[in-house]
């Protein structure tokens, strides 16, 4: 998705499924009155790095099929996995990914609108794209989440002396670079750093820093003499 599976080889991509939900309606039956589907947060505002998590539940025993349309384009399918068969029991709250699972859904898209869909049937895995007769009844829900870019942090670094030498290593990806010498501002995305101030003839310093978005912070180090 916009959000990162961290474990992709659990979610089958959408085309082996079908080529479009649009086809579904939403007509109101006596399945679609107990049919429920929401996210962890109420405002469905999500920045890059924030976990995703997808909530859902029904008034009765039925087949569920969970879809995630990014904003790319990309589709794929959440629930059931390839194993699974889709049937979920009546009043239970089902959380994907669920609290065993060994991954996470992580926001790390461009920003737009990404549509989580939810099918349900009482016959057989609802699949997108698919015919429908008049025997089957498929109810589709859906929430709209929405992808934003983090305000940037701003990081000012003094030194004891002067003129110490920064780099900065993304704790998320162990990348190094150097930055310049100190005094300096830098403007970094939102996320957790470690400082690294060198000069020679000194003690090198270290500190672990997280930004947050917006965030303005000033920070003065104090080199010692090796």
């Amino acid at each position: 998705m916009s959000a990162i599976f961290l474990m992709l080889c659990l979610i089958t991509p959408l085309d082996q499924a079908g080529d479009s939900l649009d086809d579904v309606s939403e007509s109101p039956t006596t399945l679609s009155s107990g049919v429920e589907l929401w996210v962890n947060k109420d405002d469905a505002v999500y920045y890059q790095g924030d976990r995703l998590k997808v909530f859902f539940k029904t008034g009765r025993d039925c087949y569920v099929a969970v879809y995630d349309l990014e904003v790319g384009g990309e589709k794929s399918r959440l629930f059931p996995s390839d194993k699974g068969d889709g049937w979920v029991e009546a009043g239970k709250v089902y959380e994907l990914p669920a609290a065993s699972a060994e991954y996470d859904y992580e926001i790390n898209g461009p920003e737009g609108i990404e549509t989580i869909v939810l099918l349900a049937s009482k016959d057989r895995l609802p699949e997108s794209g698919s015919d429908h007769n008049e025997d089957l009844s498929i109810i589709k829900k859906s929430v709209e989440i929405y992808v934003k870019e983090p305000e940037p942090a701003r990081l000012r670094i003094i030194s004891t002396p002067k003129k110490c030498r920064i780099y900065i290593e993304d704790a998320s990806t162990g990348d190094e670079e150097y930055i310049g010498r100190a005094p300096r501002t830098l403007v970094l995305k939102p996320g957790e750093y470690l400082v690294k101030i060198k000069k020679l003839g000194y003690q090198t310093l270290t500190r672990r820093i997280r930004l947050e978005p917006n965030e303005h912070r000033r920070v003065f180090v104090k080199l010692w003499e090796d």
